[in-house]
This record gives C-alpha cells, sequence and structure tokens, in this order.
C-alpha cells in the first residue's frame, strides 16, 4: 500500500479543528495528526520531565513499602 503524508499550514488556529475533522471524512485518509498536539495516552507521562516525575514517585513508593503484588490488585480490583 502506498501511503503519501501531507502537510498544511493554517493561519488561523479557530479553524483547525474544523478543517482536520473534514480531512478525516474523505475517503482514504487514514490518520489526522495535528502536529501541536502530540499522541498520549492519558494518564502515561509523555515529556522527559513527567517521565522523570514518575520514576522519583514510583522509587519512593518502593522504599516506603507502597507495593503491591498483580495477586493482590486482581483481589482487589476483580473486573480489571
Amino acid at each position: 500500500m502506498n501511503m503519501t503524508t501531507m502537510t498544511v499550514s493554517i493561519e488561523n488556529n479557530a479553524d483547525v479543528n474544523y478543517i482536520a475533522a473534514m480531512v478525516s471524512k474523505i475517503n482514504g485518509v487514514a490518520k489526522v495528526k495535528m502536529q501541536n498536539e502530540p499522541e498520549r495516552i492519558y494518564g502515561l507521562p509523555y515529556t522527559h520531565k513527567e517521565r522523570m516525575v514518575a520514576i522519583s514517585s514510583a522509587e519512593e513508593d518502593i522504599l516506603a513499602g507502597r507495593v503491591y503484588s498483580n495477586e493482590d490488585v486482581r483481589a482487589l480490583f476483580p473486573n480489571l
């Protein structure tokens, strides 16, 4: 399958979401990605600073004994 990437520069930021929604409806468009909005998974650290904070927090939890086994978590939250 041949894929082509197209870059569009838009001066009026108010129109960006509308244009992206319209482009995504065009037959054959596989993905529309906003350059100023990186893809993120909610709750996961994204930037280097966020990752370093998350690692430090996890290390503090481990040192303080705030750790749970997979079995303990599944017992507390059986619907996971």
